[in-house]
């Protein structure tokens, strides 16, 4: 058990500009001599309502249409080069094959490296269970997106399931991504998606590891939390207006890894050691305050609401 030891008289955290393409809420911290980031949080309901076929579509979201909405929540660090890693809605094993559009909370890792790339498809007969695709290359810095193969529903997660999401780094320039689970939801949406698809009950993932500079030495870093509807094929570009509603994210607690005189302990990423952004408006965002004990909050993205 991790000791919670409050950091504080740290240097003010700096706020970002925003990033075009996505509808945001981004907590970030101070820069300082992290070893990583804990956040216990009960899934948000995604009412998806952008598809490519352009039907209204009345329940939570339509498996059988591609949405171009995608609700996700993630972990990131930033040493030399930023990686982010969590849930986001994708595609589903269905009982009558996979889904069209995005139906259930999986997990996926991003890195930016010149080192241990790890590029390469699912390869099931060599228990190689994930691919990572090289999303681009500047200069020999790859941005490398991985995900696990939608076979393994273990790693289905859905509204109302409380997990516990780390990012981690058990060796020098590495990490690790681990979702933990704390509760199965019994919302009446999720025990019938699971039941209808015989999806196996939620069980703990871990990630491969994965290369990212920096993460697991004394160097300062920053990390973050981040609830998002990301949009297809919108990244840098003006986030487009969406009746999509990602509703009741509850942050339940998030800590922050740091050592002193080699003992790790734990602090709140809280509003004394980190800055909030909400973006691109922040009238798309129903909050509570963050709780300074625990790093805990509760956050809804309503984009709509910015017309009224």
């Amino acid at each position: 058990m991790i000791e919670v030891k409050p950091l504080s008289n740290l240097d003010a955290p700096m706020k970002q500009k925003c990033f075009g393409g996505a509808w945001y809420h981004k907590v970030m911290s101070v820069n300082y001599p992290f070893y990583g980031i804990e956040g216990v949080i009960t899934l948000p309901i995604p009412f998806i309502r952008r598809y490519a076929d352009a039907k209204k579509y009345k329940g939570i979201l339509n498996p059988n249409s591609k949405n171009l909405d995608v609700s996700s929540i993630y972990l990131g660090g930033h040493a030399t080069d930023e990686s982010d890693v969590g849930l986001a809605l994708f595609r589903g094993q269905l009982f009558n094959g996979i889904s069209a559009g995005a139906c259930v909370y999986r997990p996926f890792w991003r890195y930016i490296t010149d080192q241990f790339e790890d590029i390469g498809g699912y390869d099931l007969d060599q228990q190689r269970f994930y691919a990572a695709t090289m999303l681009s290359n500047h200069e020999g810095m790859k941005n490398i997106y991985a995900q696990y193969h939608p076979s393994f529903t273990e790693f289905y997660y859905l509204p109302g399931d409380t997990i516990k999401m780390s990012l981690t780094s058990p060796k020098p320039h590495f990490m690790q991504l681990t979702i933990e689970v704390m509760e199965v939801s019994t919302l009446p949406y999720s025990v019938q998606m699971r039941k209808r698809n015989r999806w196996k009950a939620p069980k703990t993932f871990i990630s491969p590891l994965f290369a990212s500079k920096g993460h697991g030495t004394d160097m300062p870093k920053t990390y973050k939390r981040v609830n998002a509807i990301d949009q297809v094929k919108n990244e840098g570009k003006q986030a487009t207006m969406t009746n999509s509603e990602i509703l009741n994210a509850q942050w339940k607690s998030c800590f922050l890894y740091y050592k002193e005189n080699g003992t790790l302990f734990k602090t709140p990423l809280n509003d004394d050691i980190a800055v909030t952004m909400q973006c691109p408006d922040d009238k798309a965002f129903f909050i509570t305050p963050i709780d300074n004990v625990t790093g805990g909050q509760m956050i809804s993205i309503c984009p709509k609401e910015v017309l009224r």
